[in-house]
């Protein structure tokens, strides 16, 4: 314990190592260097075009090589879109070790807080990326323990952390993370992420026991001895329609997800010492004792200390807003906070005026009017999104399911283009809070399973009943919401009580038990830890970080989620209304009409739309695509007939495109050679 020593960042102390290693290492740097890529006319151009200057990092085990201070440039600063203020490297004497980081400066935006960091003695360097939003709390109880600080920042609290408490550290972290420490010590590296998966991490395994961490995949893949190998397995989940990214299983051979809520040491060696998960939640633990009003009260005092610790910050803030009910609460609950601390308030919202029926264009006008924000909207455009999806492919690093996420991307460029470094949003709270539509099915068997079919049959009714008056609101309602995703009246009658199994997926840890009784808990749990939330934040973090900009997640403050999922069964969905709790701690936050609204649509592109009209040519082509063809689950002719069906009118096949078209998009790039040597421009991407 190093009680009065100051931190020192290691920018300056960098040990190049160029003229070092055996000629065949040599070699490899210099083909990779040199790499030779085929060029892809429908996808290479677009990427050598654009590219965005939050903050990311590298380290790397190297038992048998020297490690080259050019290398660990070039993989660092293949994450300079995450951090464009400053980089950094770090290479252990005896150079088998080495840290490198990118910084966007949100705490402490002087050169004292850049990366690595050091202790005093040099015995613990730490490279990190994320907040630790109760760092003052910490550094308030470390000072009084005999700790000195020469920063403001927040990595000099969480490397004080440790040298304190040690692996204990973990579980004092109110924040998001992902980082990765080297213990001079005991010659051991530990990394470790957040208990949701909020900051990705990844490892990479090369030859020679060669291992390298990183906060994404492109920056391992330069790396010459790791190899560049798609994952059969990823392909065939994806192109099966199975792909959660629930476990450590990514799209390439060699490259492992490191999973939310753990921890892992590594020795000297590259071998994997010990790996555990530091917080699991308890599903099973049912607060029965709460009264509606107080667990009102305690989560509406949990909500706005999470929204306040997530103003903690020397940037601007702001907050992206869709128009449902998550993020509008978020919006409402830093209104009020502006009531006790000065700050203008910026939202940034996508709206598609020409499509009524999907834009949510009137609730976001009657939330900013409610709460007297500054509103800044983009309506998407599909033509762009053809021009940028090899780019956006190239951020997200992995194919994904909805093209809805684009909104998401044009949201954060619209938040770089008026200055606005930090946002908040209100992603986790439909997996914390059961508030898919479609979940109220498992509340009706939960209640049938119970006994309780009165009250099953009093809730379906106001359910079904408001669904359906929210419907008539809308032309082709059905492309918005299923208003028929509940069971009526008359099928719960039928089915008395059910003896049918619990569907779920093959998770165990974490989850509520797969036994009636239980299902919409075991739901919101899988959702919550793996097969929904996880695939979200990918998204969120990915398309913030393309335009530097940080997102922040206030339903996901660990004390909150902690509260939440000890909530009895009826907190969560109560007289036909999802989220009951959540509608109640709103308040006068927000506009009647946006809290009580029973209509959920969420961020959703007119998909349908644009593949029968802008996006025609560019998906036929895609879809059709050769690469395809080889792929399991693909067949050409039925490929054919859902996109002739879809180009009638009649239905509407656009999810089912857009997985393929995906996936296209991402091979492409793949055997373009750009995963392991391509190099994007520095122009902007905010134009």
């Amino acid at each position: 314990m190093l009680k009065g020593r100051p931190l020192v960042p290691q920018r300056h102390q960098r040990k190049a190592t160029s003229d070092r290693g055996p000629p065949k290492y040599q070699r490899i740097i210099r083909m990779l260097a040199s790499y030779a890529f085929a060029s892809c006319p429908r996808c290479v151009g677009a990427l050598a075009a654009r590219t965005a200057d939050m903050c990311g990092f590298v380290g790397v085990i190297s038992p048998a090589l020297p490690i080259r201070d050019d290398l660990l440039s070039a993989m660092r600063d293949r994450l300079v879109h995450r951090g464009p203020d400053n980089g950094s490297n770090w290479i252990r004497q005896g150079d088998r070790v080495g840290l490198a980081h990118r910084r966007l400066s949100i705490i402490d935006i002087s050169h004292l807080a850049d990366q690595p960091m050091a202790t005093a003695d040099g015995n613990l360097r730490l490279v990190f990326n994320g907040e630790i939003y109760n760092y003052l709390e910490l550094r308030s109880e470390l000072a009084a323990l005999g700790h000195v600080f020469r920063t403001r920042s927040d990595t000099e609290v969480l490397l004080t952390a440790f040298d304190q408490w040690g692996e204990g550290a973990l579980e004092r972290f109110n924040g998001m993370f992902a980082f990765a420490l080297w213990d001079e010590r005991s010659r051991r590296m530990l990394v470790a992420r957040d208990r949701f998966g909020e900051k990705p991490l990844f490892l990479g395994r090369g030859r020679f026991n060669t291992l390298v961490m990183a906060s994404e995949m492109k920056a391992i893949l330069v790396h010459p001895l790791v190899r560049c190998s798609v994952s059969e397995r990823a392909l065939e989940r994806f192109a099966g329609g199975t792909w959660y990214e629930d476990d450590e299983l990514t799209f390439f051979e060699d490259v492992e997800r490191f999973p939310p809520a753990s921890a892992a040491w590594f020795r000297e060696d590259g071998s994997e010492e010990r790996r555990w998960r530091y917080w699991t939640p308890d599903y099973t633990s049912i607060n029965s004792d709460l009264t509606p009003r107080e667990a009102v009260d305690r989560f509406s005092e949990l909500l706005q200390r999470s929204v306040t610790l997530r103003l903690r910050a020397d940037v601007p803030v702001g907050s992206s807003l869709s128009g449902g009910l998550d993020s509008s609460v978020i919006v409402g609950y830093l209104a009020r906070e502006r009531s006790s601390a000065s700050f203008t308030q910026n939202t940034f919202s996508a709206v598609f005026p020409e499509d009524p029926t999907m834009s949510e264009g009137k609730e976001i006008d009657a939330v900013t009017a409610h709460t007297g924000v500054a509103s800044f909207q983009v309506t998407p455009d599909p033509l762009r999104l053809a021009q940028e999806s090899a780019l956006l492919h190239w951020h997200q690093e992995e194919p994904f399911l909805s093209a809805s996420i684009y909104l998401q991307w044009c949201v954060a460029r619209l938040a770089r283009q008026h200055d606005t470094t930090v946002l908040l949003d209100g992603q986790g709270a439909d997996e914390l809070l059961a508030g898919y539509q479609f979940y109220f099915r498992q509340r009706q068997l939960d209640l049938l399973d119970q006994g309780r079919l009165a009250l099953a049959t009093r809730e379906s009714a106001k359910f079904n009943r408001r669904l359906r008056i929210a419907s008539e609101q809308y032309q082709g309602s059905q492309r918005r919401f299923n208003a028929s995703v509940a069971y009526s009246a008359d099928e719960l009658q039928k089915l008395g009580r059910p003896s049918s199994s619990v569907s779920h997926y093959p998770y165990c840890v974490g989850t509520a038990p797969a036994k009636p009784g239980f299902r919409l808990r075991r739901t919101i749990s899988e959702a919550l830890l793996y097969n929904s939330l996880p695939m979200l934040l990918r998204y969120a973090d990915r398309n913030a970080m393309a335009f530097s900009r940080e997102g922040r997640l206030p339903f996901l403050d660990h004390d909150l989620v902690d509260f939440c999922v000890c909530l009895p069964d009826d907190l969560y969905v109560r007289n036909g209304w999802q989220k009951w709790i959540l509608r109640m701690a709103a308040g006068s936050t927000i506009p009647r009409s946006i809290r009580w609204r029973a209509d959920k649509v969420g961020y959703a592109a007119p998909l349908d739309h644009w593949l029968r009209d802008k996006l025609h040519d560019w998906a036929h082509e895609r879809i059709m695509a050769t690469a395809l063809h080889s792929l399991p689950g693909y067949h050409g002719q039925k490929m054919a007939t859902l996109w002739q069906e879809h180009q009638s009118g009649h239905y509407n096949h656009s999810w089912e495109l857009w997985r393929w078209i995906s996936l296209s998009e991402w091979l492409c790039i793949y055997r373009s050679g750009w995963w392991r040597a391509g190099s994007l421009s520095r122009a902007e991407i905010d134009s």
